[in-house]
């Protein structure tokens, strides 16, 4: 039976367009011109006889049959390009770009990531740190780190690990200072949290036993680069993550002031659009990071012991 197909180069500048709301993206992405993809759009809103975009003034936005229409191409091109990987041979190749914030990339991903190239040689791992929220519709990103609930809509969220926050400070804050410090003398500490996570120090407090101590003496920071910041001024103590902060303990800059820990139900994951067909690379690359992170936490768990 003959299939009655619109033109697929109509399709394929349709879906790019679509997901990236953008003419002059798509045809980037493509590699043809601005102009090529606006008339592949137009000849399919003819033959289709339906308006696809709504023109605002040098952009656009896909109307809403665009998007269930791209959303359908979306994850039949997902198909076909995993049929053709799988006739083209291996799919462990190629360059694989990660979105990871720089504070986080710099202190745990950077540090390993020659490990990875050597498990493999043939996929080459480009961190794109910045601490912008990627929109994997309009990027070329193929997987991101993120720190969360693990809930973001149209993507898959695979965990890495949990926080798991232990009290921080400078070694010259605490000089002279006998390090556990009892509950209540880091309560007498000025103690840094990051915003909308006030109730972490109460939580530790509580599982020391002592309950909420008197009045505290607190600041509060927009991200955790900001608060752990804190600790290394001198000028605070932090409830920070201990996978994040393992170099900078091991290295002397920070010192744990107990090693009591809570979570907080957040976590770090690995970010992917969803797809019938997720990309090998990226399940590789988190599957790696994950036991990377886990042997860090148990080289820990035995110096604790």
């Amino acid at each position: 039976m003959r299939r009655r197909l619109p033109n697929l180069n109509a399709l394929r500048a349709f879906e790019a367009a679509a997901r990236r709301e953008s003419f002059k993206d798509a045809a980037e992405e493509l590699n043809v011109t601005q102009s090529a993809v606006s008339h592949q759009v137009k000849g399919l809103e003819e033959a289709l006889g339906v308006m696809l975009f709504r023109r605002l003034g040098r952009g656009v936005r896909a109307t809403e049959a665009a998007h269930g229409l791209a959303a359908e191409l979306g994850q039949s091109f997902d198909r076909i390009e995993a049929a053709v990987s799988g006739l083209a041979g291996d799919p462990m190749r190629g360059v694989l770009k990660v979105s990871i914030a720089p504070f986080y990339g710099n202190r745990l991903v950077l540090p390993r990531l020659s490990r990875f190239h050597a498990l493999y040689p043939n996929i080459k791992v480009i961190p794109d740190m910045s601490a912008s929220v990627i929109d994997f519709r309009k990027s070329d990103v193929d997987a991101g780190l993120r720190y969360g609930k693990g809930i973001w809509p149209g993507l898959r969220a695979d965990k890495i690990h949990e926080d798991r926050l232990v009290p921080l400070a400078a070694p010259t804050m605490i000089a002279g200072m006998e390090v556990p410090l009892p509950a209540e003398q880091i309560a007498d500490l000025m103690l840094g949290f990051v915003e909308g996570d006030e109730d972490d120090w109460d939580r530790w407090f509580d599982k020391m036993g002592v309950g909420k101590p008197r009045k505290l003496d607190m600041i509060g920071y927009g991200n955790r680069a900001r608060l752990i910041d804190l600790a290394f001024s001198g000028h605070g103590a932090a409830l920070a993550d201990r996978a994040l902060t393992q170099y900078d303990v091991e290295n002397g800059h920070l010192v744990r002031l107990s090693e009591a820990e809570i979570d907080n139900a957040r976590a770090m994951w690995l970010v992917y659009p969803e797809g019938d067909y997720p990309d090998p690379r990226v399940l590789a690359f988190g599957a790696w990071f994950k036991s990377e992170v886990e042997d860090l936490l148990s080289r820990t768990a035995t110096d604790r012991a």
